[in-house]
C-alpha cells in the first residue's frame, strides 16, 4: 500500500510540474530529466518487485513441498511405531 502510494504520488508530482503552456526549452529539459529519473525508479522498482515475488513464491513452494513430504514420512513412521507398540504391548500382558 505504501509503495503504491509513493509511486502514485511521484507520477502526480511529475504531472503537476509539467510545463504545459510554456514553450521555454529549459523548463522542458528540466522536467524531462526529472521525468526520466522518476520513470527509471518506477521501472526499476517494478522489476525488483517481480523478481522478489517470484523468489518468494519459489521459496514458499520449496518449503511447502518439503514440509508435506516430511509430514507424510513422519505420519507413516508414527503409524508403524503405534502398530509395533500395540503388538509388543499385547505380548507383555
Amino acid at each position: 500500500m505504501i509503495e503504491s502510494l509513493a509511486k502514485t504520488s511521484m507520477v502526480l508530482l511529475i504531472a503537476a510540474s509539467a510545463p504545459i503552456e510554456s514553450a521555454e526549452s529549459a523548463l522542458w529539459c528540466q522536467w524531462g530529466l526529472a521525468g526520466m529519473v522518476v520513470a527509471y525508479v518506477l521501472w526499476r522498482d517494478h522489476h525488483r518487485e517481480r523478481r522478489m515475488a517470484s523468489a518468494i513464491d519459489a521459496q514458499q513452494r520449496w518449503i511447502r513441498d518439503t514440509m508435506v513430504t516430511a509430514l507424510d514420512r513422519n505420519g507413516k513412521v508414527m503409524e508403524r511405531m503405534v502398530a509395533w507398540l500395540e503388538d509388543h504391548d499385547a505380548d507383555h500382558r
